[in-house]
């Protein structure tokens, strides 16, 4: 009961919001004038986790605020990439998105901004890490399949039931995402049983692990399923005319992403308009529309959200403090998956 009340409060404050400060933030006078100074500026770069993640801001961005080059890096390692960087004294980058395990690693090394984002229209509940950074969306870890080629009978309702021999030698995953769906797994489970799966995926599995993109597995019939991707990716394999599918199995895992303000961005002005803009109501919709993407937190306002919770899984949304642990989790899985340790 007291989950649910916190999830209504949590809806109640976001209505708040949306027909208040929320609505017409970017015309306020403060807003204005640092869409002007961003102008002075000239440009921002933005780092994301993937390329097709940001492919689409530039124009999304120039629809609200025209008049600022907005350059875009979309792959998976931009944390190491930031850390390394920092080190060597470059400063390339102004805006970092990425899940908050990575964010964290950014804050212990003080990368990180403080940033006022409430004049963007954010309520509380979207203001992580000390106002360091701002939500802007979640993935739910799904199991892809091959819908022309498996009985819908025969999919898992349980991320345990992967282990069945039934699908040994069927399924493919990817080795950047896998590790990570262990991790959360051991904030849901514990970190025994968690690396327990592990041991188990890589040694009865016979998995097909890869770092290149699975909707070719799938789509030819060279591998039936595939663990661990992120929903909103198979979506978009979806909409591409891929005859893939994916049903997210019990525990949910949830993780949130959020959007930051590097300690030393060259164009700070630009780059607090931009994730401003990315973390606002208007940005995560603009991401919605282009990239698939949903809210899957308790009691936010999306249909996608409100059906996850409504099938009757355990759903379980990664927290801030959660990071650093779920991050070691994920490094102990990814050695056992890949058999370096046993």
């Amino acid at each position: 009961m007291k989950a649910i009340a916190q999830g209504l409060a949590a809806a109640a404050l976001t209505l708040a919001f949306a027909g208040g400060a929320e609505a017409q933030w970017h015309t306020s006078p403060e807003v204005k004038a640092l869409h002007e100074a961003a102008k002075k500026e000239g440009q921002v770069v933005f780092w994301g986790t993937q390329e097709r993640e940001v492919k689409w801001i530039p124009e999304a961005f120039a629809g609200m605020f025209p008049g600022i080059a907005v350059k875009t890096l979309g792959e998976n390692e931009i944390a190491t990439k930031a850390i390394a960087e920092a080190r060597a004294g470059r400063h390339e980058v102004d805006v970092f998105w990425h899940g908050y395990p990575a964010l964290g690693a950014l804050i212990q090394r003080e990368l990180l901004a403080k940033t006022d984002w409430k004049m963007f229209g954010l309520p509380p509940q979207d203001v992580v890490f000390d106002g360091r950074a701002g939500f802007t969306n979640t993935i739910a870890y799904a199991f892809a399949y091959n819908k022309e080629k498996v009985n819908p009978a025969d999919l898992p309702k349980k991320w345990t039931d992967v282990l069945d021999p039934k699908y040994k030698g069927k399924m493919a995953a990817s080795a950047f995402l896998l590790p990570f769906l262990v991790g959360n797994l051991g904030l849901a489970w514990d970190e025994p049983r968690a690396m327990q799966f592990a041991k188990d995926l890589a040694e009865k599995a016979d998995l097909l692990m890869t770092r290149a993109p699975r909707e070719s597995l799938l789509r030819s019939g060279e591998r039936l399923y595939s663990v661990a991707e992120v929903e909103s990716q198979v979506r978009l394999w979806a909409v591409e005319g891929n005859p893939i599918d994916f049903v997210i199995p019990d525990p949910a895992v949830v993780a949130p992403f959020g959007v930051a303000v590097m300690a030393k961005a060259p164009h700070p002005s630009a780059a607090r308009l931009l994730a401003g803009w990315i973390a606002s109501r208007e940005g995560r919709e603009a991401r919605r529309k282009a990239v698939f993407s949903h809210d899957y937190r308790p009691g936010a306002d999306d249909p996608e959200g409100r059906k996850l919770h409504a099938s009757g899984v355990t759903v379980v949304v990664q927290e801030p403090q959660q990071a650093q642990r779920r991050n070691e989790m994920a490094r102990k899985a990814a050695a056992i998956l890949t058999q370096q340790k046993r």
